[in-house]
């Protein structure tokens, strides 16, 4: 349908498959392309089922517009409709092969952009038809790019399927509320309920692209579990109260805690899902309030050693990511990261670099998509990304590269960094990592030699194979190598992640990453996992006991406490230990901004309605004031981003300094297996599973063991088994996967079954470790 005509030539050409050329004169209406173009249609027809009122696509069908412009929807040849049966055993994408008119683009766009490739061409002439391989269920990541590039109604939405014809809904878009890319949606809507998300090629960072969260996942808003009024704890239960019954408790308890401890042993965690506005009100709140610089949140455990480790090494108090960094670079090294599950859309450029020319080096255990397409993929053991990176810089220091000019050697502590690197030799390094020798070493002077090099870590609070040493290690390096923290890319985790350190919801720094000098507050390690530390807390938008370690110790904690208040769009698993909860908007309800891991702001927006008599945090926060008798100017959104806008953003002098930081990989007999925790592509932290969607896809708690380990251990998949650490035991079922090394398992924290953030722990530095653990058969599994 987009053949056209060139003057100097007889026959007519592809215009989407043709090179615009000097002097080319193209017709594209003639009546011969018109002719043509009406064939192209009789023929597209002749197979296809005329079933438009019962087609979800209609009225928003490419191939229904064409008809309508081009002359009649019933084709003048006869031939036999396809009767092929529809493919409804995808948990979120359906297959109707008989509307498919074999385009291509499905196929295009998963294997080409997508880089997983999970559909192709099968057969020939009248019988070619588009399917996964051997024409099995499809299996894939559900980012469902597929869906939004089929003309017709071959590929659908399945939660979306005969909810609203296509002239019902009203479109707007708003910033996806799960990783810190922060891509733009397009969200349908139909009598003021969210009904289907899309991709918008026209707006945002991410040109129409969506991952399964995106596009999935905003149904976490409709989730039987909603808050709808305050609840207070009356005889061991909570039940419903009004605003003002539960406004006058907290102030209440608050001020009693005050007058007989002291403000020092009241806290807060704010979170990185909630608005810049909500964040800086809980810390205002906190601070002017109550007197305390006791606030903290999540990403202490995730984008918190960033932030540290940047502010050691080069004194930035942040750092923003490019979007397109991986474009025109020589060489990518990744370390223990899978940026296309944590980050998909921004992923996604890196399958772009390695089509363009870039070549990617991955040091990973597990093996991930990015592994897949990686040129290098080194099987490095779990936590080992630092000696890794100390081998490279030996490797540099013993062969002048890149070139160890005045900048790089004449940096503070230069001498001492090369004191511990100096054991590092890739003999050494081999042994800890357990791959070989010239492996390493050819892969380290690839990258060494390299004109243009980046390197990319990314952490999240479910991470424990990463702390603050191999995010100072990654500093190092690319300080070493001349490169700079432009070399260096570390993302935030979440939405607004970026926010919570520029709106101050941390001990140290006021909003504006205004340092704290005289009294810093107390961190998360210190109010949650240390004894008597903390009264009172305040919790927003977070549910510790399901993304945080050492559940026995929270659990002890929250029990402790005088006053616990959770407020959540939610009733979490936190709630159970709540003295009051009270209701929030989510992010499709209220009004305000999120800062992206490249530092952008963007504006969220009130699409639909709060849901019962929930009201956006920061107003919460407004009403408390007046309830504690505490003057503040902020009546309106509009007063308090004014406020905001006015804050002086210390962005920090670059002051560069090694910072020499010792290796250790403990090891215990006991505990053979190293365990290693995370989040799965499908599913981010605790929020997504609200999503009934993206429940479809993964419901439950598991733990993924190699093939090898599962033959020692004699298990077979969905085996119940106990998993034990020095911090407690865990029982789940048991996948097994060829994607791990032996000696590892992987386990994601999204669910609440299972509990396995009760074999993790917390550490001082407010990261949280990799814990040994033992395996064993539950009995009658």
């Amino acid at each position: 349908m987009c053949l056209v005509e060139v003057e100097g030539h007889s026959r007519f050409f592809a215009s989407c498959a043709t090179p615009a050329d000097n002097g080319m004169v193209v017709h594209t209406e003639t009546e011969e392309i018109l002719k043509a173009r009406k064939m192209v249609l009789d023929l597209l027809l002749v197979h296809h089922p005329l079933d438009c009122p019962v087609c979800d696509k209609a009225g928003n069908c490419q191939l229904q517009d064409l008809a309508y412009k081009y002359g009649p929807s019933v084709s003048r040849f006869v031939g036999e409709k396809k009767n092929a049966p529809e493919d409804i055993t995808n948990p979120l994408i359906d297959r109707n092969p008989n509307r498919c008119i074999t385009c291509g683009r499905c196929v295009k766009v998963c294997w080409e952009h997508q880089g997983v490739g999970a559909i192709n061409f099968m057969g020939r002439g009248f019988d070619t038809k588009i399917s996964p391989p051997f024409e099995e269920t499809l299996n894939c990541e559900f980012c469902g790019q597929c869906i939004d590039s089929c003309p017709v109604g071959a590929l659908g939405n399945k939660p979306f399927r005969h909810r609203a014809r296509a002239w019902f809904l009203e479109h707007k878009h708003n910033i996806c509320p799960y990783c810190a890319v922060g891509c733009s949606i397009r969200l349908d809507i139909r009598e003021g309920k969210i009904l289907n998300a899309q991709g918008d090629e026209l707006k945002g960072i991410n040109k129409g692209d969506l991952c399964a969260k995106g596009r999935y996942g905003f149904d976490f808003i409709y989730a039987t579990n909603r808050l709808k009024t305050p609840m207070l704890r009356k005889d061991g239960e909570l039940n419903p109260c009004t605003w003002e019954e539960a406004a006058y408790f907290i102030a209440r308890r608050l001020r009693q805690i005050i007058n007989e401890k002291g403000p020092d042993k009241i806290g807060a965690i704010g979170s990185p899902r909630c608005s810049n506005e909500d964040n800086y009100m809980l810390q205002k709140f906190m601070r002017e309030v109550v007197g305390t610089n006791n606030i903290d949140s999540s990403a202490s455990f995730g984008y918190g050693k960033i932030q540290k480790a940047i502010d050691m090494t080069f004194g930035l108090s942040n750092l923003p990511i490019d979007h397109n960094s991986p474009l025109n670079k020589d060489v990518i090294l990744l370390l223990e990261s899978d940026v296309t599950s944590t980050h998909p859309i921004w992923g996604l450029k890196f399958i772009e670099a390695r089509q363009k020319g870039s070549r990617l080096i991955v040091a990973d255990p597990r093996e991930t998509k990015i592994s897949r397409h990686a040129q290098t993929w080194l099987r490095i053991r779990p936590g080992t990304s630092q000696a890794f990176a100390y081998g490279i810089m030996k490797l540099a220091a013993d062969n002048g590269l890149p070139a160890m000019n005045q900048m790089t050697t004449g940096i503070g502590n230069y001498d001492a960094m090369l004191r511990v690197i100096q054991d590092f030799t890739p003999e050494v390094v081999s042994e800890i990592t357990g791959i070989g020798v010239a492996e390493f070493t050819d892969a380290a002077m690839e990258f060494l030699n390299a004109k243009k090099r980046l390197v990319v870590m990314s952490v999240c609070p479910a991470d424990n194979n990463k702390g603050l040493n191999t995010a100072i290690a990654v500093s190092n390096l690319v300080m070493f190598t001349g490169d700079g923290p432009a070399a260096l890319q570390m993302p935030a985790e979440y939405s607004n992640t970026f926010g919570i350190w520029r709106m101050g919801v941390t001990p140290n720094y006021l909003p504006g990453y205004r340092k704290i000098e005289d009294k810093p507050g107390k961190g998360l390690f210190k109010m949650l996992y240390e004894p008597d530390q903390i009264s009172a807390l305040y919790i927003m938008g977070e549910d510790p006991l399901i993304a945080f370690p050492d559940l026995k110790k929270l659990e002890q904690t929250f029990e402790n406490l005088d006053l616990l208040v959770v407020q959540d769009i939610r009733l979490t698993e936190t709630s159970r230990y709540a003295h009051v909860v009270l209701p929030a908007t989510s992010w499709a309800e209220k009004d305000g901004t999120f800062i992206s891991s490249s530092g952008q702001s963007q504006r969220v927006h009130k699409i639909v309605s709060p849901t019962g008599e929930a009201i956006p945090d920061w107003q919460i926060f407004r009403n408390l004031y007046r309830v504690m008798h505490v003057p503040i100017k902020i009546e309106t959104l509009k007063s308090l981003q004014e406020e905001i806008a006015a804050l002086d953003i210390q962005q920090g002098r670059q002051k560069w300094s090694y910072v020499p930081m010792p290796f250790n990989l403990p090891y215990d007999a006991n505990y053979p297996l190293k365990m290693v925790t995370g989040n799965l592509m499908q599913h981010s932290g605790a929020l997504s599973v609200m999503s009934k969607s993206l429940t479809h896809v993964i419901s439950d708690t598991f733990i993924q063991i190699s093939e090898e380990d599962a033959i020692r251990y004699k298990l077979e998949d969905d085996d119940q088994v106990n998993i034990h650490s020095a911090n407690g035991t865990a029982t789940t079922k048991v996948r097994i996967t060829d994607e791990l090394p032996e000696g590892m398992l992987f386990a994601p924290i999204h669910f609440k079954h299972g509990r396995v953030n009760e074999l993790t722990y917390a550490n001082e530095d407010g990261t949280m470790s990799m814990v040994n653990v033992s395996i064993e058969l539950v009995v009658g599994s």
